[in-house]
């Protein structure tokens, strides 16, 4: 991470930095084609870029994504937007979407599907038919990629057959449990490289206490879910272990929602 003041100061300079040097989660993606440039990090104005991103800062993380990948493209690398956030119909209904088509720095006609995704590794036989779940038991990677690659990304061809170059970019995050082998095959697509973290159990939970002396812990509410937390001690939103086991005992007794913390050290 850079160590500029202002990346200290700013959460959305640090998720453009997640946004674009992240690990891909996936195979062929548009992460793979490097631009002419990455950017000066220490040159961009994070007050004009959290501006920009007051329109996608809701809680969808996935409109997040796209608004720092808009940012990207459009301020920074200086591209040419043809569409962004555009709905295709066919016979009068809606039948896709298609997130940015642009010119890049070479004029070459380029379509991205973004996506950013988090899976939970569960090796045992589960109703999904998926060992790679999402925080919507619905969603899985798999589904996710058949989705893409049959859907999504075709239907670009479909409707605008002038593209060059087709990708989706594709960031996230894929949480094992500590007691869990590492799977001996990975499902298509799923880059052996991808961001790695842990998921634990509420019952679990005194296990966080185990790497650090006198940890604290930050919950994360989307749609801050991408950059690593970083905080000042005096954060009123850091909480001491006995308040997080507090708050999750109470949340669980209501919900399923799993729920992301971040621990913090000095």
């Amino acid at each position: 991470m850079h160590e500029d003041p202002q990346f200290r100061q700013s959460r959305a300079l640090r998720d453009l930095q997640w946004a674009i040097e992240s690990p891909t989660l996936i195979t062929d993606s548009a992460a793979d084609i490097q631009p002419p440039r990455l950017p000066d990090f220490d040159q961009i104005d994070f007050r004009e870029l959290e501006s920009f991103l007051v329109p996608y800062s809701r809680f969808r993380i996935g409109e997040y994504f796209e608004g720092l990948i808009l940012y990207w493209l459009e301020r920074i690398r200086g591209v040419k937007i043809i569409a962004q956030h555009q709905q295709v119909f066919e016979n009068g209904q809606t039948v896709g979407e298609i997130d940015f088509l642009f010119e890049d720095e070479s004029g070459v006609l380029t379509y991205w599907e973004t996506a950013v995704k988090f899976y939970l590794y569960f090796p045992a036989a589960n109703r999904t038919g998926s060992h790679f779940v999402g925080p919507n038991v619905k969603d899985t990677f798999e589904k996710k990629i058949h989705r893409l690659f049959k859907h999504q990304l075709p239907l670009s061809q479909q409707h605008y057959p002038d593209v060059i170059q087709r990708r989706a970019m594709v960031k996230g995050c894929i949480f094992y449990h500590p007691d869990d082998e590492q799977p001996g095959e990975l499902p298509a697509r799923l880059v052996p490289g991808h961001a790695q973290a842990s998921w634990l159990r509420c019952s679990e939970l005194s296990r966080l206490l185990a790497p650090a002396q006198n940890p604290l812990f930050l919950i994360r509410e989307k749609p801050d879910w991408l950059s690593p937390a970083l905080c000042s001690p005096a954060d009123p939103d850091l909480l001491c272990y006995d308040k997080l086991q507090h708050h999750l005992e109470n949340h669980f007794q209501t919900s399923p929602r799993p729920i992301l913390i971040s621990v913090l050290t000095e």
